[in-house]
């Protein structure tokens, strides 16, 4: 199964990282392949994605979420 964007997934369902763009803040955060991230909440008109990583809520930017591929957790 191939992965896709961020952005695009959908909402309430736990992912697995599968690249990341070569954002330093991002490791740091704690997204780089093979993490999980549970998507919370995309909002409407072309705003962030909210994420959960272990215990923190973190905002993505639209052009960031479309440039990290995740595959759904089974």
């Amino acid at each position: 199964m191939a992965g896709r964007d961020l952005y695009a997934a959908p909402e309430g369902r736990r992912y697995r990282v599968v690249s990341v763009p070569d954002v330093k803040i991002l490791t740091s955060l704690g997204i780089f392949p093979g993490a999980v991230v549970f998507k919370k909440k995309r909002y409407r008109l072309g705003g962030p994605a909210l994420i959960l990583i272990a215990t923190r809520e973190i905002a993505l930017g639209k052009d960031v979420a479309r440039a990290i591929v995740v595959k759904e957790e089974a």
